[in-house]
């Protein structure tokens, strides 16, 4: 489906002089170091497609940071203070953000209908959801937790795809067997019965990185759509 190299690593967000870090990964990973192929136009105009902010928990400000500036909605760095970046709750808003609205714009500049969504939208199409993960010691998948205390150098964002024909289907599933740790969230299973990629990020990616991915992402879906075309139109 999607054409998968070697694992590479991005750099993103820039804010105001500093870099918040963030990252991602799994199974094939996806290259963003080689040249990224220019997107085509979208061969299967007729299908809407709905992009799901990507799932980043982080750990709950501190009672002095929650006395800070008043919440702003992270669509501009620049609505951020230098004291507000330090914080993991707004530096995932600022990374879910960034990957969502570049995606949208991405999907939209090929020709696909695409909107953003915060809730599982109803009739035809597809959507795309993603959750960020890392390994743990045991190499264990494991949802991330901003601001917990990993030591991962890196972090892997995967990237589902569904027809909303099944839209019950998991991203992934809780594992049987879980080892609490509070530096990590849960450990998971990416689900093996969906359409998924698998991008590694590494620490600080640049907004170009950024838009790297979602060219990725697009690519993906669109090949994914000219090959199976009637599944999700009819």
């Amino acid at each position: 489906m999607a054409r998968l190299g070697k694992t590479g690593t991005l750099a993103l967000l820039l804010f105001g002089g500093g870099v918040l870090a963030l990252i991602a990964g799994f199974g094939r990973v996806a290259s963003v170091d080689a040249e990224t192929r220019p997107a085509t136009q979208a061969l299967v105009p007729g299908v809407a497609v709905y992009v799901n902010d990507f799932e980043l928990p982080a750990v709950a400000p501190s009672p002095t940071q929650n006395k800070g500036p008043a919440t702003t909605t992270g669509a501009n760095p620049a609505d951020h203070t230098a004291d507000e970046a330090d914080i993991p709750s707004v530096q995932a808003r600022m990374l879910t953000d960034a990957f969502s609205k570049t995606l949208v714009e991405t999907l939209q500049k090929i020709g696909f209908t695409a909107t953003r969504v915060r809730e599982k939208p109803g009739g035809k199409g597809v959507l795309l959801r993603g959750v960020f993960a890392e390994l743990d010691r045991e190499n264990r998948i494991r949802r991330v937790i901003l601001g917990a205390g990993s030591p991962n150098p890196q972090f892997f964002l995967y990237v589902g795809t569904f027809n909303l024909k099944s839209p019950d289907q998991p991203l992934y599933e809780p594992a049987a067997v879980q080892a609490p740790d509070p530096r990590y969230g849960p450990v998971i299973t990416p689900n093996a019965y969906i359409p998924m990629e698998k991008f590694q990020l590494a620490k600080h990616p640049t907004q170009e990185d950024v838009q790297k991915v979602c060219a990725q992402i697009a690519q993906n879906l669109n090949e994914l759509l000219q090959a199976n075309k009637a599944a999700f139109v009819n």
